[in-house]
C-alpha cells in the first residue's frame, strides 16, 4: 500500500480576498508538487490567510462552495487526493473545517475542528463535535487542525477507528505534542503549516521529508503495509 505524499509550506501574503490566497496555493501546487502525488496536503485556513478578511467573511459552503470547487478542478486534473483547512458556513454556523478531496475532484470527507482556542470561538466559529475516519483507495485517512494536537484525544479517536494516516492543516502548534500523537499512535502524521513546520512524519516520529522554504514541498512514498517493530511493544 505505497502512496506518494506531499505537504506544501506556503503562507500568502497582502492578499486582495481569499480567491487570491487560493489562487498562490494552486500555483504552488502546479509548480512544486510532482505529478506522481496520491495525497496533496495544504494548511489551515488557506481562504483568509495573507487576506484582512475575517473568519465569517470567508465562510463558504461545503461542498459547492468557490473553495472545494478550486480544489476539486485541481484533484481531478492532477488525479490525486487533497486535504485543506477552510472555514465553512452552514445555516447560521461558521466552522474551522479540513476538507478531503478525491481523485475525482469531489468532496468525500470533512471534520470540523473540536478545540477551538478562545479567540476563535471569539470571532465567530462553532466547535465540531466528532472524529471522523476517511476511506481513501490506498487506506483510512484522519483529520486534525492546528489546535486540536495540544490534546490526546483527537489523533487517540482517529487511530481506534483504523486510520493509517492523519493529515493536519496547521498554523502553528507545539513540535514536541505533533511527534507524540504520531507515536503514541502509531501512525503517520503529515502537518502542513504557517508557524508550525512543514512535514511527512512516520509511526516512530522521525521526519521523513521536511519543506523548509516557503513556496517548497515535503514529499515522501511511504508503505502503509510497514510494520514498525518496537522492542517491548512488538509490532
Amino acid at each position: 500500500r505505497k502512496v506518494v505524499v506531499a505537504s506544501v509550506n506556503l503562507r500568502p501574503r497582502d492578499s486582495a480576498n481569499r480567491e487570491a490566497s487560493v489562487a498562490r496555493f494552486a500555483e504552488a501546487i502546479g509548480k512544486q508538487v510532482p505529478a506522481n502525488a496520491d495525497l496533496i496536503v495544504l494548511p489551515e485556513g488557506i481562504s483568509v490567510v495573507g487576506t484582512r478578511a475575517s473568519y465569517v467573511e470567508v465562510a463558504e459552503p461545503v461542498p459547492g462552495g468557490p473553495t472545494t470547487q478550486t480544489l476539486g478542478a485541481i484533484a481531478r486534473q492532477r488525479k490525486a487526493y487533497i486535504v485543506a483547512g477552510i472555514y465553512e458556513r452552514e445555516g447560521t454556523a461558521v466552522y474551522n473545517t479540513a476538507v478531503l478531496i478525491d481523485r475525482k475532484g469531489d468532496v468525500v470527507g470533512k471534520y470540523r475542528k473540536v478545540y477551538l482556542p478562545r479567540e476563535e470561538i471569539e470571532r465567530g466559529l462553532t466547535p465540531g463535535l466528532s472524529y471522523p475516519v476517511f476511506d481513501t483507495d490506498f487506506g483510512k485517512v484522519g483529520l486534525m487542525i492546528c489546535y486540536d494536537v495540544f490534546f490526546p484525544d483527537p489523533a487517540r479517536a482517529l487511530a481506534t477507528q483504523g486510520a493509517d494516516l492523519i493529515a493536519m492543516p496547521i498554523w502553528g502548534g507545539d513540535e514536541n505534542l505533533a511527534k507524540a500523537r504520531a507515536i503514541e499512535n502509531g501512525v503517520y502524521l503529515v502537518a502542513s503549516g504557517y508557524d508550525h513546520p512543514t512535514y511527512i512524519m512516520d509511526p516512530l516520529g522521525e521526519r521523513l521529508s521536511q519543506a523548509r522554504e516557503q513556496g517548497s514541498v515535503a514529499v515522501a512514498s511511504i508503505d502503509l503495509a510497514k510494520r514498525f517493530h518496537l522492542q517491548w511493544l512488538g509490532e
